[in-house]
């Protein structure tokens, strides 16, 4: 049984195209979702799904196909709508539309509407960061409402496909992700204590997925912003998997998806054989402290000794942050053995050789440095007290919107900032690395009016404990940047700069 909700409106050409061309039977598709769920455990009976229901015909797919298996597998559906209030009049259609889904197959929906533009410009983030912010926050809330009231297991589920895998590994390659990355997006995912993500299309193409839509009359909406080359994903889906596909191998969605299967594996072994060691030689100390004998870190080969160190650094506390250069840095001090040797991570987690013993855990009392270091505008500058350095490069405009990968590793790291440097060297002094000092004040990127240092530091939960341990980049009382968070409104780039300074901020080699 299906629902016609508008059986006279039609896909765009090419989608016709695409029908024409291949044509799938839908109960094959749902057969294959069937064997995703439970070959993966995704599902357990009488649990509630949260299905994340945009209007497109990814969610729109995933949601029919779920109602029609809730009987089967014995759950109850509920659908969440996030209207991001990108697309005026179009997003309240999209909304509109999955609200009359629901009524019509008698599923709870509930809906939340944000203002990503203005999120992304107030934290600082991308407008795609902010986006999927504002969606699993919604989508943890109802998950959170639905087990208070039910006492139910409750799960949520997105609708990404192998399409989705394969762009999301294109990426990850020309990022310089590790083999861990490789696996892609994973079938299910725990989010910390906020709840379970599963995603029951991994093995649906979207063009399996467009023929069921078409087939069951769903007519899903189609956001028309999918389709303009204005961010790396998309550019991808767009630009380079149709070249690669005529090009060098017209299976590559296929290719990729087998490829992060075989990375997964390998990460599963590798995961096992760290949960191994582990057990025979760690001591978690309860989760405050955990502790491995030195020699046991040393003779491991890297693949596993990293490993190691991510996992103890996730008993004690840090699960995410961890780079390659923390890690670099922390096999290093490995090698040499030194005792009282320390790796700092982020948020004051460290590293500590002891005799024969290392140790990790967050320091409860960090101390406070005072340091100041005239910026060094031609290379580096040396932050000897956190072992850390601040690296700078000056581009001029024109130069800064050509290179795509500078531009993608800074949207993607914390530690990196982009300033106007007309702005900065107009004020006559030299700018200066230092710790925070009384008077300084910040005016908030997004933000008008200044605000105390330590007002900001309150508001953006700043560690009591780290606060006289960050470095800011200022000029005078001013504070221009907090090295690794936020930048100042008043130095920010705009239509108006014509050379930009781009610093991060990173622990030493």
């Amino acid at each position: 049984m299906y629902i016609v909700l508008n059986p006279t409106k039609q896909y765009e050409k090419n989608r016709i195209i695409i029908m024409r061309e291949m044509w799938y039977n839908h109960s094959m598709i749902t057969e294959r979702v069937r064997n995703t769920i439970i070959h993966n455990g995704l599902i357990e009976k009488g649990e509630h799904i949260v299905v994340g229901l945009s209007g497109g015909p990814d969610s729109v797919c995933l949601f029919h196909i779920l109602h029609r298996l809730t009987d089967e597998l014995g759950i109850e559906l509920h659908a969440v709508h996030i209207n991001h209030g990108l697309r005026p009049g179009a997003a309240d259609e999209d909304q509109q539309y999955a609200e009359t889904l629901c009524a019509a197959y008698q599923t709870p929906f509930y809906s939340f509407s944000f203002d990503v533009n203005r999120i992304a410009k107030e934290q600082g983030i991308s407008g795609e960061d902010a986006g999927r912010r504002v969606r699993y926050q919604s989508f943890f809330e109802v998950a959170g409402r639905i087990s208070s009231e039910t006492g139910a297991s409750v799960k949520i589920a997105v609708a990404q496909n192998m399409n989705d895998q394969a762009e999301t590994i294109l990426m990850r390659l020309l990022r310089g992700t590790g083999t861990d990355g490789l696996g892609g997006i994973e079938y299910m995912r725990t989010e910390g204590d906020k709840g379970v993500v599963i995603r029951p299309l991994l093995d649906v193409s979207r063009e399996e997925i467009e023929s069921y839509c078409m087939e069951n009359c769903l007519d899903p909406r189609i956001d028309l912003t999918n389709r303009e080359p204005i961010y790396t994903r998309n550019k991808i889906r767009l630009e380079l998997l149709p070249y690669l596909r005529e090009n060098y191998n017209g299976n590559i969605i296929a290719a990729l998806n087998r490829l992060s299967k075989i990375a997964r594996e390998d990460k599963a072994y590798f995961a096992q054989r760290v949960e191994e060691i582990v057990a025979e030689h760690a001591d978690l100390k309860g989760g405050e402290k955990a502790s491995i004998p030195l020699e046991t870190l040393r003779k491991e080969q890297p693949a596993i000794r990293r490993r190691l160190i991510m996992r103890l650094l996730d008993a004690v506390g840090l699960s995410a942050d961890i780079t390659a250069v923390h890690l670099g840095q922390a096999d290093r001090l490995l090698k040499e053995g030194k005792t009282s040797s320390v790796a700092e991570f982020p948020r004051g987690y460290v590293m500590v050789i002891s005799y024969e013993t290392v140790e990790f855990y967050q320091k409860s009392d960090l101390g406070r440095f005072d340091f100041e270091y005239e910026l060094n505008m031609e290379g580096i500058t040396e932050i000897s007290e956190l072992n850390a350095v601040i690296g700078v490069k000056i581009l001029r405009r024109q130069d800064w919107e050509k290179i795509e990968d500078e531009r993608e590793n800074f949207r993607r790291s914390g530690g990196m900032c982009r300033l106007s440097l007309d702005k900065i060297l107009s004020d006559g002094r030299n700018p200066v690395v230092r710790t925070r000092k009384q008077g300084d004040y910040i005016v908030p990127l997004g933000m008008q009016g200044r605000k105390k240092l330590q007002d900001f530091f309150v508001d953006q939960k700043y560690a009591r404990e780290e606060r006289d341990r960050i470095p800011i980049l200022c000029l005078g009382s001013e504070v221009v940047w907090v090295a690794g968070g936020r930048i100042s409104e008043n130095y920010k780039v705009d239509d108006g700069t014509e050379r930009i300074i781009v610093l991060e901020y990173s622990a030493k080699m």
